[in-house]
């Protein structure tokens, strides 16, 4: 095929969203110690094409997320597609964000990042990746020239990456590291310079795509149960009632997410918190007037079996809370067991029984 089809080719393939499930189950079933060449550690990614001419014609945007530290994207990158005209290959360029560390950056929207201007990025051409075409296995082969990326790390002095990927139309496989040259030695590398090997999941293709929707979206509609509140030594605070109504659209090519939660004793009147979102790199990001937080699958679990939460209380007054929620096979009951804590000390404990009572974000009155 010609370039400029192989650049359509090569964003098509490279948009939606990727995780390295399969791997890490295999690497757990697997068995024995643990290896960095065997990663067992779940990551997620999402790429998605942005409109900035700004930058280039074809232009795409990622992030990556380790079950090792969620609130991050270790690796966050905008890529400008484009022929090299001396080499006759589609040219890969990287761009890096300007301010703050080169990985384990916060989470940016793309809206945002399609925004930027060209001066918001570093440009380093050695560590541009050159695609080429392996017809034979239905794929392309990225990566860097041999000792082209190369820089001044401030502690290990001179330094050279390693960096090369295959696409496929429904995974891509990386490896990346870098090397010391004072010495040839190892500075960091991605499990043992091994492959990663990422799926394309359902529901991810395609600009501003989430990707499967994480098990906390996917538990629509409206639930009632008890909660039960404990001091930090296992004594029973109260019980009360709640319903909790979850609701999840697609508004702007994007998920939004909104939940509202009514508790308190039956003689009372009910408290309300509502908390609203957006979910993206496999995790609802959310907040209300007290805390701010997000949700995310459980690692190397069926992801309908639960998940783990974290809010960060506003007011310091207020503990942070590191819940864990369990599911049903069916769908129909879940189990909650929340962790209070302020300033690292545990405070008290709070365990909810549920059962859903209406689908799909409804009213309970319908």
């Amino acid at each position: 095929m010609d370039s400029p089809t192989q650049i359509e080719t090569i964003a098509a393939r490279w948009q939606g969203a990727f995780d390295n499930r399969r791997q890490v189950a295999a690497n757990v079933a697997r068995g024995g110690p643990a290896a960095p060449e065997l990663t067992r550690e779940l990551r997620t990614m999402a790429v998605e094409r942005l409109v900035a001419p700004q930058l280039g014609e074809v232009v795409v945007y990622f992030q990556e997320f380790r079950a090792s530290a969620p609130s991050l994207a270790h690796r966050q990158r905008v890529v400008v597609l484009r022929v090299d005209p001396e080499r006759g290959a589609v040219r890969a360029e990287q761009l890096f964000f300007r301010g703050g560390p080169t990985y384990d950056r916060p989470p940016l929207a793309a809206d945002l990042v399609q925004a930027l201007e060209p001066e918001a990025f570093d440009r380093h051409p050695g560590c541009d990746l050159f695609f080429e075409a392996e017809p034979a296995f239905d794929r392309f082969r990225a990566r860097m020239d041999p000792g082209a990326c190369r820089y001044h790390h401030p502690v290990d002095g001179e330094v050279c990456a390693e960096f090369e990927m295959l696409l496929h139309p429904d995974q891509l496989w990386y490896r990346d590291r870098s090397l010391r040259l004072a010495d040839g030695s190892v500075r960091g590398e991605i499990d043992g310079f091994s492959w990663l090997l990422f799926d394309r999941v359902e529901g991810g293709d395609g600009p501003g795509a989430a990707g499967p929707l994480p098990a906390l979206a996917r538990q629509q509609g409206v639930w009632r149960g008890t909660w039960r509140r404990f001091d930090a030594e296992g004594g029973l605070l109260e019980t009360f009632p709640s319903t909790i109504t979850i609701r999840v659209v697609r508004q702007d090519g994007r998920w939004r997410y909104h939940q509202i939660n009514l508790y308190g004793p039956e003689n009372a009147p009910a408290r309300r918190i509502e908390a609203h979102g957006e979910i993206h790199s496999g995790r609802v990001w959310f907040s209300s007037d007290r805390y701010e937080g997000w949700a995310m699958d459980l690692p190397g679990e069926e992801s309908a079996s639960g998940g783990l939460l974290v809010m960060r209380a506003r007011d310091p007054a207020d503990p942070d809370v590191h819940e864990i929620i369990s599911c049903s096979p069916d769908g129909h009951r879940r189990w909650r067991v929340s962790q209070l804590l302020r300033q690292g000390r545990l405070i008290g404990r709070t365990v909810i029984d549920e059962e859903r009572v209406t689908g799909q974000g409804q009213s309970p009155d319908r």
